[in-house]
């Protein structure tokens, strides 16, 4: 069906896997195809998680193919002022987020994409797969298997955990302004000190340095570095927990993190408070709950306190309920 991802379904955890050998570069081709099974994918009420892997040994997504951002460069050369730039970047952010509510207004951009260079329809599509990610209703988990440069590093940040598989000739980083541009344009600088905080983005962004797993680590740019191995057991471990979590309350938690906490502090509270009503009002709070006070709470009298722990341990399994996303 497609050329450069592949997709496979277990149980409702979806896994994409990059494929374009030799290099596994992001290209328009890829990212096209990306961006339609986003699209499926974020309406589909059996997926319940999305994992993020590269379908090449060694390599997550090596970089962007440079030759479509010579070719984008090549397409928009000419003198602009800041004015101009900080004008048009409006417009095509307030479009770019307009379109997450109007389809018809995504159904006229792609039509006019179509016409432009394959530079441009790459930067289009590249844009609009990051803020799929960065939007999905469901949780995403990046499973590097080697070299996230750039590009790989980037779609990594947009997802909610990141595990990396540890070797000698194994990075991560973002290069770009060794090339004398920046990363994408689409958020990343934005995203990375949340992540890892302002100093640490400022040099990975100001010198392009390309991390180890190991130090990554220790930045906070990676959850944990694990064996190669043992990267997809322990993903898949954690995507199937996820998969059997509350869908309504892990989108609200999902929506507070990543919206609420780069508002105003009374704009994301009521963000907040929205999310948390609408959890609240599900059924699914009603069988969770329900379930907690039959088969955990109601066990509390008379048990010693560490004996409570165990308790908690068949909560923190997943099991106790059987959420529908209602």
């Amino acid at each position: 069906m497609y050329e450069q991802i592949k997709i496979k379904k277990e149980g409702s955890v979806r896994i994409i896997e990059f494929y374009n050998p030799p290099y596994n570069y992001i290209t328009l081709t890829m990212l096209r195809e990306l961006y339609t099974q986003l699209l499926k994918d974020r309406n589909d009420d059996s997926i319940r998680v999305l994992v993020l892997c590269g379908g090449l040994e060694d390599t997550f997504l090596t970089h962007y193919d440079v030759d479509d951002l010579i070719d984008f460069h090549n397409a928009i050369a000419k003198k602009r002022s800041p004015a101009t730039n900080r004008i048009t970047a409006y417009i095509l952010c307030w479009l770019f987020d307009k379109m997450d509510r109007w389809p018809w207004l995504e159904r006229i951009a792609l039509k006019n994409t179509k016409k432009r260079s394959n530079g441009e329809q790459s930067i289009f599509y590249w844009t609009r797969c990051l803020q799929l990610l960065e939007n999905f209703p469901q949780p995403v988990i990046a499973a590097i298997n080697g070299l996230a440069l750039g590009g790989g590093c980037e779609i990594s940040l947009c997802c909610d955990f990141r595990y990396m598989a540890d070797g000698d000739n194994y990075r991560i980083g973002l290069p770009e302004v060794l090339l004398g541009i920046t990363p994408g344009g689409t958020g990343t600088p934005l995203r990375l000190p949340r992540i890892i905080g302002e100093g640490r983005a400022m040099e990975m962004l100001m010198t392009g340095g390309i991390y180890p797993p190991s130090r990554a680590e220790a930045m906070g740019l990676i959850n944990q570095v694990l064996a190669p191995d043992e990267l997809m057991p322990v993903v898949m471990k954690l995507a199937k927990k996820l998969s059997r979590g509350a869908p309504i309350a892990q989108a609200c938690i999902r929506t507070s993190v990543r919206k609420g906490s780069r508002m105003a502090w009374s704009q994301g509270q009521v963000l907040e408070m929205a999310g948390a009503l609408t959890a609240m009002n599900s059924e699914d709070a009603g069988r969770g709950m329900e379930a907690y006070v039959t088969r955990v709470a109601s066990q509390f009298k008379g048990v010693e306190p560490e004996k409570r722990f165990e308790l908690y341990d068949d909560l923190n399994t997943g099991n106790l309920t059987d959420f529908k996303g209602e």
